[in-house]
């Protein structure tokens, strides 16, 4: 499983994952915080997307991050918004430079 080396993001509109495989995702929190599969953006009976993108303010900064086990991070936004659990293996698989991707720094802001 991949795992980051470091996370940067704290009071910014972006979030630096530096993995161990040497790559570099750049994430806009904004991104973030519209993927977030917690039950209040995203049903856990059918899947359904609860949350509608358009209400992501576009100046969303990060408030706070801490680590969930060694697995993922939760991540506090300045929308007040604190439930969701980014996975590593997701955040990860799922950078849309990936596919493209050889190594060194992604250079995308999602």
């Amino acid at each position: 499983m991949p795992m980051p080396l470091e996370i940067v993001g704290l009071g910014k509109a972006e979030v630096r994952f530096v993995w161990d495989e040497g790559v570099e995702d750049l994430w806009s929190a904004r991104t973030l915080r519209q993927r977030c599969t917690c039950a209040y953006c995203q049903s856990e009976a059918t899947g359904e997307r609860l949350l509608d993108p358009a209400s992501v303010p576009e100046d969303i900064t990060v408030t706070s991050m801490s680590l969930v086990g060694n697995y993922g991070v939760s991540i506090a936004f300045s929308d007040h918004h604190s439930t969701g659990i980014y996975r590593f293996r997701e955040l990860h698989a799922s950078h849309p430079n990936r596919g493209a991707q050889t190594g060194g720094k992604s250079g995308a802001n999602p």
